[in-house]
């Protein structure tokens, strides 16, 4: 199979992330656990994409410039997504883990985390039923 067919092939994620570190390590993770990954700084920029709402997965951080990731999830519902989404934040609470399971996250992962949490997390998130 060439390296074409396989990343057709490959779970598409949405990654929102506006730690440029943050962002390209775990851009380097998820693209080494084989899904197609397309990064983006803010939500704004992502949610702009044409090609967002064919994504199977999305991780995003809760706060960024302009949107915050729960903001960003249901903006994506509204169009008919219904993938597998995971909140990473700096600001845990369970005020914050319930409104984010509430509004549709498979998982939230207070930062920092280990890699396998989040591959975990979107391994057994099973996309939203409509």
């Amino acid at each position: 199979m060439n390296s074409t067919a396989r990343s057709s092939l490959a779970p598409r994620l949405l990654l929102v992330e506006d730690d440029d570190a943050v962002r390209r390590g775990l851009q380097l993770l998820l693209t080494g656990q084989g899904y197609q990954v397309h990064a983006f700084s803010r939500a704004a920029l992502a949610l702009a994409d044409s090609t967002a709402i064919t994504a199977s997965h999305l991780v995003i951080d809760y706060v960024l410039p302009e949107a915050d990731g729960i903001e960003a999830l249901r903006f994506l519902q509204s169009h008919g997504w219904n993938g597998c989404a995971v909140l990473v934040t700096a600001f845990y609470s369970r005020q914050l883990r319930d409104t984010a399971v509430a509004a549709g996250f498979a998982a939230v992962l207070p930062k920092p985390f280990r890699d396998t949490e989040l591959l975990d997390a979107l391994a057994r998130g099973a996309p939203v039923a409509d």
